[in-house]
């Protein structure tokens, strides 16, 4: 447990100083993404399936911080992450940004059990219309409270009809200790603006389906 957090420690201070030099040998803008989502259900009584809030900055190819807070609409759980990483690979086709987190559950049902997420993130860019992504990850235990899960966050393949609109479909699931997977197709809609991008899921869930809206505002300076 104690070498869990000093690699952590290790790896967010490299991130620090690697971030810090390369802002000062290159001027690269920073980028700022605020982002919330949340989920409801379609059946009665229409009751939330999630909400989260999302605050990251990005300096060049670097990605610190990245914290925020996640929860199932109701107080007796909650997770609190925080999380620093790196674009590693930008190619034609392909484009690949790392990120680890620190997970920390609260409430009632958490246990104050602990995690690492270990978050790849893959762009595809097939056409110039015609897009992919996809993020898989686990769950690492941190502490006995924790258990081993992995997750299919979204794997989505997406068309630009305009520069507003983008239509898609996809997949997300997840798998924990003694479970099998729980899959939950989706259609997609995301609406660009001013304001941001609002994505819109109709997606099946166990026992019905839900309705999630992403948001996502994004603030480049130099």
């Amino acid at each position: 447990m104690r070498s869990t957090f000093i690699v952590l420690f290790l790896f967010l201070g490299w991130m620090s100083v690697s971030c810090a030099e390369e802002a000062v040998s290159h001027s690269h803008p920073l980028t700022t993404f605020y982002i919330a989502r949340t989920g409801e259900q379609f059946q009665a009584p229409h009751v939330l399936t999630y909400r989260l809030l999302e605050f990251e900055q990005m300096r060049g190819r670097w990605i610190l911080p990245d914290i925020g807070v996640y929860d199932l609409g109701h107080g007796d759980f909650r997770e609190m992450f925080c999380g620093a990483g790196a674009m590693y690979y930008h190619g034609k086709v392909t484009t690949l940004t790392q990120e680890v987190y620190f997970v920390q559950d609260t409430g009632a049902a958490a246990h104050s059990a602990r995690y690492l997420w270990v978050w790849p993130i893959f762009d595809f860019q097939f056409k110039p219309r015609l897009t992919a992504q996809a993020v898989v990850y686990p769950h690492i235990p941190l502490n006995s409270a924790a258990k081993v899960q992995y997750d299919v966050d979204r794997a989505k393949l997406e068309y630009s009809l305009n520069r507003r609109l983008t239509l898609g479909g996809g997949y997300s699931s997840s798998k924990s200790s003694g479970s099998a997977w729980q899959s939950e197709p989706f259609l997609s809609t995301t609406v660009k603006s001013r304001e941001g991008g609002f994505e819109f899921w109709l997606q099946k869930i166990s026992g019905g389906g839900q309705l999630q809206v992403r948001y996502m505002l994004v603030h480049s300076e130099r």
